[in-house]
């Protein structure tokens, strides 16, 4: 274990899973998971994604990315990003609420920065595209037709 300082509290953090990157891992390689994990990858493509053995209890994560995966009653969740998102048909992720129906797409922050018009839930094809649909250059055309 490794000592760490975090918002001015020093933490006792497990070593073989902080500062990790364990995207889309199986339950069974987290099977130990325990103590304090910090700064580490959980993410999962799949949304509610149960990676974690649903007995452990007592594992603080702190500013870890949690996207898509179902923490177990028990744990702790510090400063984590906890995002539900899911590919929609247009090729692109989008977030999703409890209902797991698109919201925003998972840039969306780009759109407002630029002041592009955000895409819509709705624009999103009912059938899956063969092609990735590329939202930031829709968004600069529908912004171009709108000026002229």
């Amino acid at each position: 274990m490794s000592k760490f300082t975090y918002n001015n509290f020093e933490y006792n953090i497990n070593d073989v899973y902080s500062f990790k990157d364990f995207t889309g891992r199986a339950a069974h390689v987290l099977e130990d998971i325990s103590g304090i994990v910090y700064a580490s990858c959980f993410s999962n493509e799949t949304p509610d994604a149960y990676i974690f053995p649903d007995n452990i209890s007592g594992v603080i994560f702190i500013k870890c990315n949690l996207d898509n995966v179902f923490i177990p009653v028990g744990n702790t969740v510090i400063d984590c990003s906890q995002r539900r998102f899911k590919v929609q048909n247009d090729g692109n992720d989008w977030l999703i609420d409890g209902a797991s129906k698109p919201t925003l797409p998972i840039n969306h922050k780009i759109f407002t920065k630029f002041g592009l018009p955000m895409p819509k839930p709705m624009d999103i094809p009912a059938i899956r595209v063969t092609e990735c649909v590329d939202l930031l250059e829709v968004a600069k055309t529908k912004k171009l037709e709108v000026i002229q």
